[in-house]
């Protein structure tokens, strides 16, 4: 009877991991047929959301709202970096873009 469970248990299991990995080869294919603008976009937004996100946190906290101080300095230091990191993406595709267009055909 124990060995009756234990492949129930495996069948089971089997199964599961089957599905999760169907989930996933659906999601990469998902990420596969987004276009570039929807990515750059997704990008830009999660960058605003995320300064959006540490000016309501430094408001709450000159308010007297929160007394978080250490939160909304690490979410600032977030957005910061996140900034950073959207200049420097666009930095090095205004930097492809113009290496492209100096090669001759």
């Amino acid at each position: 009877m124990n060995k009756i469970n234990l492949l129930k248990n495996l069948q089971i299991t089997d199964a599961a991991k089957s599905q999760q990995t169907k989930q996933r080869s659906n999601e990469l294919q998902e990420l596969k047929d987004r276009d570039f603008g929807a990515t750059i976009k997704d990008f830009m937004q999660a960058v605003n959301n995320k300064n959006m996100e540490a000016a309501q946190q430094v408001a709450d906290v000159i308010q007297g709202n929160s007394q978080n101080l250490h939160q909304a300095m690490a979410s600032m230091e977030e957005a910061r970096l996140s900034f950073q990191l959207m200049i420097e993406v666009r930095n090095k595709l205004l930097e492809s873009y113009k290496e492209l267009e100096r090669m001759q055909v």
